[in-house]
């Protein structure tokens, strides 16, 4: 099999299946196909469907990262006006851009009247309104253009963050279990049940998130219980590298793979970034959430974990 292009990998991963330049006069014609594009199911970039998001926005970057990287085709109408305006002369500078460096047919040129767009060969294919209609246009674009980004086979599932699966995660570890430094006023019993309720919810998870690097965060998470299992069910000691140690630094690992998760996901979740000092007897308040004051101690750090 023929391994894809980087202009096939861009133009797959597009947000936007066609961008939309034109000049202020000429948008009753872009209004039109637009509009009948998109009830043909495509998704544009037409600033007429995007005024509340553009709004705040850096225009020259945003404006020049759609026509540069974000849409998979470039529909620019040419007229006289068009070639007059200073922000239509951006955006066609960033469109001739990308069509050169991936060297394929990105800039698809409408004509209005007999205006040259400087920077397009004259022996480009175009289409001309003036001999076509609006809903010809648009039939012959939708040819063009293949079936609507939401139809086609997106980028692959192991590509996309699954933020439901990821929020699951953040949910089943948001107990003291997890975040409590171990010490003598616990009950060590309550908190391996606690962990090994976690373990078991993570490991039904695991495979269902998405990306690969996430999915591994959670398999480590999952290691690190598994360890911490291990090591409690084993003779206790205190000092040194001993039991303490071991569990509060895989506690911390299971922390900062947390943090990791919320920061890929982009889930607005506010937890402890290190251990707690919490009082845990029962299972019900293992499984219960953090609530006592983080802890830096020296320690820490020699336990294996991190400070951040």
């Amino acid at each position: 099999m023929k391994p894809s292009s980087k202009s096939d990998r861009s133009a797959s991963q597009a947000e936007y299946d066609l961008a939309v330049s034109y000049a202020g006069e000429d948008r009753s014609v872009a209004d039109q196909i637009a509009k009948k594009l998109k009830r043909m199911g495509y998704s544009l970039f037409y600033d007429g469907f995007e005024r509340a998001k553009l709004i705040g926005e850096d225009l020259t970057t945003t404006l020049g990262e759609i026509y540069a990287k974000r849409s998979r085709y470039c529909l620019i109408l040419i007229s006289k006006d068009y070639t007059a305006k200073p922000w239509t002369n951006h955006e066609r500078q960033f469109a001739l851009s990308r069509a050169l460096q991936e060297r394929r047919a990105y800039i698809l040129p409408l004509k209005l009247d007999d205006t040259h767009l400087q920077g397009l060969s004259p022996t480009i294919g175009y289409l001309d309104l003036r001999n076509s209609s609006v809903p010809e246009v648009c039939s012959l674009l939708a040819q063009k253009l293949g079936p609507p980004t939401a139809e086609r086979p997106h980028q692959s599932e192991e590509s996309r963050v699954s933020k439901a699966r990821i929020r699951d995660v953040l949910a089943a570890c948001y107990r003291r279990a997890v975040f409590t430094r171990l010490h003598a006023q616990l009950s060590h019993e309550a908190m391996g049940a606690s962990l090994a309720d976690c373990r078991v919810t993570l490991q039904k998870l695991v495979t269902r998130v998405t990306p690969a690097e996430c999915q591994r965060l959670v398999a480590g998470i999952i290691g690190e219980l598994d360890l911490i299992e291990r090591v409690n069910s084993a003779e206790f000691t205190w000092g040194g590298s001993g039991t303490a140690a071991t569990i509060d630094g895989a506690k911390l690992r299971i922390i900062h793979s947390l943090s990791e998760l919320a920061r890929i996901a982009k889930v607005p979740l506010e937890f402890p970034r290190s251990l707690t000092e919490e009082l845990m007897y029962t299972k019900a308040d293992a499984d219960s959430p953090p609530e006592g004051h983080e802890t830096w101690e020296g320690w820490i750090g020699r336990a294996g974990g991190f400070k951040g």
